[in-house]
């Protein structure tokens, strides 16, 4: 499992809401990736809940980086909308929480 598109998602609004699955390491990034693929050409704003992730490794940060990254590049948006304690530490280790763009989930 990997991502998970929620219901609330619109395509005519152009916003994918996804919920992360547990673990965002090397073990599950080619998942993680296709999923992602599979949504990118439909939407142009993203919201990321990563509030259930266990686990998460270079290649979990390395896949939201490259995101947000190829999302800028073409006029997309890439908002997080909530982290577990694991991504924080992740995050705060590496100082990159100012990397991403954050909205407060309704």
């Amino acid at each position: 499992m990997s991502f998970t598109k929620r219901e609330e998602s619109n395509q005519k609004n152009g916003i994918c809401v996804l919920d992360a699955s547990p673990d965002m390491t090397i073990y599950c990034a080619a998942n993680n990736l296709a999923e992602i693929k599979r949504y990118y050409a439909e939407f142009n704003h993203f919201e990321l809940n990563l509030s259930d992730v266990e686990e998460i490794d270079s290649s979990g940060i390395q896949l939201l980086l490259a995101l947000k990254q190829s999302a800028t590049k073409d006029g997309k948006q890439v908002f997080l909308t909530a982290i577990s304690n694991p991504v924080a530490e992740v995050m705060d280790v590496l100082n990159i929480r100012s990397h991403f763009d954050w909205i407060q989930p309704e």
